[in-house]
């Protein structure tokens, strides 16, 4: 390996390990470990992904997609009266265990002694939190239509995908790409929202906020708080009790 890039994956695990890293350094990881993974590994796809900011037209969440496509397209008139219609199976990008999995292998390409990594610690959460907003605003190329990916914020974050029927106009199925629960957890209206061009900001209460680009910029207050009313989406603490029951603190 390229000692440049084995050095900054290093870095990188190094901030990990602390969580003092944002979108930027994940964005920057997945480019450097993007040609030593194996093809049809998420962190490959993840690579092609920045590879092409344009628009993606193969790899594997187009591969999953596609029979999801093809039932909806043929099944259309079926399957918003028919509710016992069995969906073919579909995981989008892939489930967290994976990306745990994958995540843990690509930092050992680097020759790296690496503690197992854990869906459930909060330094996970929030890799995946910066993985869900560094892809929002590409876009899937599905039948020769552009389809742009968008994050759903309420009580889970959900990357996904509208995907509008070429025979019935107005009708969507929603494909989930990634999907990070427990997130706000005090959301208990179902409210969402659709926060589109948005980046991964560390400020300094430890905490991640997803932030407009309009107020990215090279003078960011580290303070949340400063920011305008209703423009950060935090991601806060949440860890687990021995009897399973869930706390967060204030974000």
């Amino acid at each position: 390996m390229n000692s440049l890039c084995k050095h900054h994956i290093d870095r990188f695990y190094q901030q990990y390990k602390s969580r003092a890293f944002d979108q930027d350094d994940v964005a920057l990881f997945l480019v450097l470990v993007r040609d030593y993974t194996n093809a049809n590994t998420i962190f490959r796809e993840l690579g092609d992904f920045l590879a092409h900011p344009k628009c993606k037209e193969k790899g594997l969440v187009l591969k999953d997609f596609e029979p999801i496509v093809d039932f909806f397209e043929e099944n259309i008139d079926e399957i918003f009266t028919d509710l016992d219609i069995k969906n073919p199976p579909y995981k989008g990008l892939g489930t967290l265990n994976e990306i745990e999995r994958d995540l843990t292998n690509t930092l050992k390409i680097a020759g790296l002694k690496v503690s197992l990594i854990n869906k459930k610690d909060l330094a996970f959460r929030d890799f995946v939190f910066c993985l869900v907003f560094l892809l929002n605003n590409f876009k899937l190329k599905i039948d020769k239509r552009l389809f742009q990916m968008e994050v759903s914020y309420g009580h889970s974050l959900e990357l996904k995908i509208e995907y509008e029927s070429k025979k019935r106009k107005n009708n969507f199925a929603s494909l989930s790409i990634i999907t990070l629960g427990n997130v706000w957890t005090s959301n208990v209206s179902n409210t969402k929202f659709k926060p589109k061009e948005y980046i991964a900001r560390r400020f300094n209460n430890g905490l991640l906020g997803a932030i407009p680009y309009s107020l990215d910029s090279l003078s960011l207050s580290s303070d949340m708080g400063s920011l305008p009313k209703n423009t950060v989406f935090p991601l806060p603490e949440f860890v687990r009790k021995p009897a399973n029951k869930a706390i967060k603190s204030d974000a």
